[in-house]
């Protein structure tokens, strides 16, 4: 059956059935992984899911159903359940449908590669192997290549209502990864390497493998350094690992429902002034680009932070009409859960130094690449964190000694406000940054 014919025919049906309105989300892809160990694929899987969301007013309440059946005998069993749910759902705010997207600006976007679909399974597994094979031979101590593999995934959405609402987004993706473990003198330590994107000339195997294996045996040797403050440079994905945990702080309805302390902080500084955050579905990263939330509102380049400054939190209709502000297109949602608020596509403005030039003017700090506890280490009303991290000290204006068994602790608010330099390595992960130069953070060591 032709998805947008089923969508229209369920949502006459419920025009008929006595909503006043409605709207059809319908999401759906396909994924294949392949992980390889020890010369052999360890894993392999391909899949394909689908499903759709409908939600309506039916007597001035909002129902909502979800089905992974979709067809024509579904449609009265969707519209029964949205019915029965609008019955018993007591918001006293109901969510609303999209119906000004006359009004709306969607600009053009490009998350599908057709070249990326083109690649063979094939080929996908051969530059698995590649990459175990290279951190294998990157330094005789690398024992094992314990999780390696390539992945691929196509993703599509469409959402329909009855104000005339159409609108489609496809985007695809793949990714490869190598964890490397390292074996000498009764030590073992670890070392990974990711990419992702949409662009598989860009994806190099051969160095994924052979970076992993090296971190690995950097590693080697590694002591905690004395107590005391510390001034920190953050390598770009351990920061965006770190800010990714206090994401929830610039949502809406975190603020509205008192768990964010940014709340009546608009305009207001809170950050360095070289600190810039924004918020850009269009650009620079297309994994992450769609011209439209799940509520249809067209996205845009927003900054959150800017030099320093809140402009904005995140919104999507019910919390935008909260605030009596318009939405900033961040609705988030699947067929199975319910609208949120989440970014889009965030990330910390890039400055113009290099990496090196950050790292000398914190010589004698840390150069902090990872942490652990980030769930339980965290605390998002207060931002207080406190870590474990491991990392190399900075001597001689560059990389020395590596560091371990240290715990790195502040608040995440203080931190912002500390930040003295903001590198050009722009990375993404969840969300992006690049590596960051911070005024002094507490270590706990030996």
């Amino acid at each position: 059956m032709n998805i947008k014919d089923f969508a229209k025919k369920l949502l006459d049906r419920a025009i008929e059935k006595g909503f006043s309105d409605a709207e059809v989300y319908l999401a759906g892809g396909t994924s294949f992984s392949v992980q390889t160990l020890n010369g052999e694929i360890e894993k392999y899987q391909n899949s394909a899911n689908r499903g759709i969301s409908f939600r309506g007013t039916y007597k001035e309440k909002m129902g909502y159903s979800y089905s992974e059946w979709i067809d024509d005998g579904a449609i009265d069993i969707i519209i029964t359940e949205a019915m029965q749910n609008s019955e018993i759902l007591e918001e006293e705010e109901q969510d609303k449908l999209f119906a000004d997207y006359k009004n709306e600006k969607y600009s053009e976007v490009c998350a599908f590669s057709e070249d990326l679909q083109k690649i063979s399974i094939e080929e996908k597994i051969k530059a698995a192997f590649t990459m175990e094979n290279a951190a294998k031979a990157s330094d005789e101590s690398i024992k094992a290549v314990d999780y390696n593999g390539v992945s691929y995934g196509e993703g599509s959405t469409l959402i329909m209502n009855t104000y005339g609402l159409n609108l489609e987004h496809k985007s695809n993706s793949a990714s490869g990864y190598s964890y490397a473990r390292a074996v000498k003198d009764g030590e073992t330590k670890t070392g990974s390497e990711y990419w992702n994107g949409i662009n598989w000339n860009e994806f190099l195997p051969e160095k994924i493998g052979e970076k992993a294996g090296k971190e690995a045996v950097s590693k080697f040797g590694a002591k905690p350094v004395k107590s005391g403050k510390y001034k920190i440079v953050m390598k770009n994905e351990t920061f965006a690992s770190l800010f990714s945990a206090f994401t929830s702080v610039i949502l809406a309805d975190a603020a509205q429902k008192g768990l964010s302390l940014l709340a009546g902080k608009l305009n207001e500084k809170i950050a360095s002034d070289i600190f810039t955050l924004r918020d850009d579905p269009i650009y620079p990263d297309p994994l992450r680009a769609s011209s439209f939330d799940s509520e249809g509102v067209a996205t845009y380049n927003k900054a959150v932070i800017e030099n320093g400054i809140f402009k904005t939190f995140l919104h999507n209709l019910k919390t935008a009409s909260k605030d009596g502000v318009k939405s900033t297109g961040n609705a988030s949602g699947g067929y199975k859960s319910p609208i949120k608020v989440s970014p889009k596509n965030l990330y910390v403005q890039p400055g113009n130094i290099s990496l090196n030039e950050i790292i000398k003017q914190a010589d004698g700090g840390l150069y902090i690449t990872d942490l652990s506890g980030l769930h339980s280490g965290t605390n998002s009303v207060s931002g207080d964190f406190s870590l474990l991290a491991e990392g190399y000290l900075i001597e001689n204006g560059g990389i020395g000694k590596p560091v371990e068994q240290i715990t790195v602790a502040g608040n995440f608010f203080d931190m912002l406000k500390d930040i003295e330099g903001v590198a050009d390595d722009l990375w993404f992960s969840s969300i992006g940054s690049p590596a960051v130069l911070l005024g002094g953070l507490n270590i706990a060591g030996e």
